[in-house]
């Protein structure tokens, strides 16, 4: 079995991307170094690229996602809030002043 560094190169740099290792687009950089010196080929940047668009998809689903959930609880808390202040006023109208009561 022989090393090929195309491959090598190609998966590293997918690799990288995927893992926060480097950011897409200094991976893009690479890819275009790596194909002007011809140690990759066209369709392994083009690999690199789809893997970056997905990724990127991928992170902007999730923060979505985050997002959503981070709302929810916010409105969730706002909620328990009013409910805790409504039970507040009622405890407070329902207290008797014993310093009127003789």
């Amino acid at each position: 079995m022989s090393f090929d560094l195309s491959k090598f190169l190609t998966e590293g740099l997918i690799d990288s991307v995927n893992n926060g290792l480097i950011p897409s687009d200094l991976a893009t950089v690479y890819a275009g170094n790596y194909l002007v010196k011809s140690l990759i080929t066209q369709a392994q940047v083009n690999q690199v690229s789809d893997a970056i668009t997905a990724y990127k998809a991928a992170q902007a689903s999730a923060t979505a996602k985050a997002q959503s959930a981070a709302d929810n609880a916010f409105s969730q808390a706002q909620a328990t809030g009013s409910q805790a202040d409504s039970e507040l006023a009622a405890q407070s109208a329902a207290t008797v002043d014993n310093n009127s009561v003789q």
